[in-house]
């Protein structure tokens, strides 16, 4: 079923064009297929488990398949909408908890006023930081969503979402999300997420600060994990990066400050936890990528830092972190290139002698 509903977006979209074409001859516009097919080889060693092997999706980049456009209204206004399905490639099934576009659904209006978009988006927030790490938030655990827990990308449901236009550099953002239609038990009250993002961006430098903050609704899955780590309290995160650019090298910092929980929380990282009531924890990433060729050398540093107090007091779970992280990706062509990763971890927020290597080969496309 969920097939034939693909072709069938696939197929309207590419019948719609030349209709619109001809009953609506003063417009322009355009409407993209795109995609991107990541897999490869990755490994995980731990000293008490032993290793394992398997064949993943998307370590580079979320394998993924969408739609794009854009109609011309005049005056430097555009509609524009984004439909965007993730894929895990290596079995074929739907991404996202098997929705059919799990990525993005998104509506908006772009004008010299700004930039307006409605439906299910990535946060301003998460969004803007992925570009503030050499390993753009991915590759398994050597990205800097791994101890800077804001980085990982947080797609919300029922969003409105507004960015400034440019000027001197500067822009702002800011998103909100109604209802991110979860199940709840004996509630009328919505979980709901907001997150805002300041952008100074230069020839050879950029730098963001940004906030996120969740409002999990009573008897949603989110709030009784607060509870069940003995607490309830409305998560936040407030981040600072930045990135600079010397000839062919780019360097990266950031730091982040979470307290009572992750406002991901879908996403746990190995050695961590995501709901931390009374708890701030803080994360740090310097790192670099150096451009070599056709290829990039990657590396990093990063550490997530518990304090004492809360939940993690309580569960003496206030061991520092660290993560050493090594890459490389070579362009094969405009589209196609391959890539290698290494990401060793040291520590456990409830096991200072605990440790972890994730590694992994692979081969990316993009159409």
């Amino acid at each position: 079923m969920r097939i034939r509903q693909c072709c069938a977006v696939v197929a309207l979209a590419a019948l719609s064009a030349p209709a619109a074409a001809q009953t609506a001859a003063p417009s322009t516009g355009a409407v993209t297929l795109y995609g991107v097919l990541d897999l490869s080889m990755t490994g995980t060693h731990r000293d008490e488990e032993g290793s394992s092997l398997a064949l993943q999706s998307g370590v580079q980049s979320g394998s993924r398949w969408g739609l794009r456009g854009h109609e011309d209204l005049g005056g430097g206004w555009r509609a524009r909408f984004q439909l965007e399905s993730g894929v895990v490639a290596n079995t074929g099934r739907s991404a996202q908890g098997s929705r059919l576009f799990g990525r993005a659904a998104w509506l908006g209006i772009d004008s010299p006023l700004g930039d307006l978009r409605l439906g299910r988006q990535t946060s301003v927030s998460s969004a803007v930081l992925a570009d503030f790490d050499p390993f753009l938030a991915s590759y398994l655990v050597t990205g800097a969503q791994t101890s800077l827990q804001p980085f990982n990308a947080n797609r919300n449901d029922n969003t409105l979402a507004y960015w400034t236009p440019s000027a001197g550099g500067w822009r702002a953002g800011v998103d909100y999300s109604f209802d991110q239609n979860e199940p709840r038990a004996g509630s009328a009250t919505r979980s709901k997420v907001m997150s805002a993002a300041l952008v100074h961006e230069g020839a050879a430098h950029a730098v963001t600060l940004t906030v996120e903050r969740a409002d999990w609704g009573p008897g949603s899955p989110h709030d009784l994990g607060m509870q069940a780590a003995d607490g309830s309290a409305k998560p936040y995160a407030v981040s600072l990066a930045a990135r600079g650019k010397i000839d062919d090298l780019t360097l990266y910092g950031a730091w982040s400050l979470m307290r009572h929980g992750s406002t991901v929380p879908a996403i746990q990282w190995p050695g961590q936890s995501v709901y931390y009531p009374g708890s701030t924890v803080h994360g740090v990433m310097l790192g670099g990528a150096w451009r070599v060729g056709a290829g990039s050398v990657l590396a990093s540093w990063q550490a997530s830092l518990p304090r004492d107090g809360g939940a993690l007091a309580r569960q003496d779970a206030t061991h520092n972190q660290q993560v050493l992280s090594v890459g490389y990706a070579h362009d094969l062509s405009r589209r196609t290139n391959v890539y290698a990763v290494l990401g060793h971890m040291i520590g456990a927020w409830h096991d200072a002698g605990w440790r972890e290597t994730q590694y992994a080969v692979g081969l990316r496309h993009r159409y």
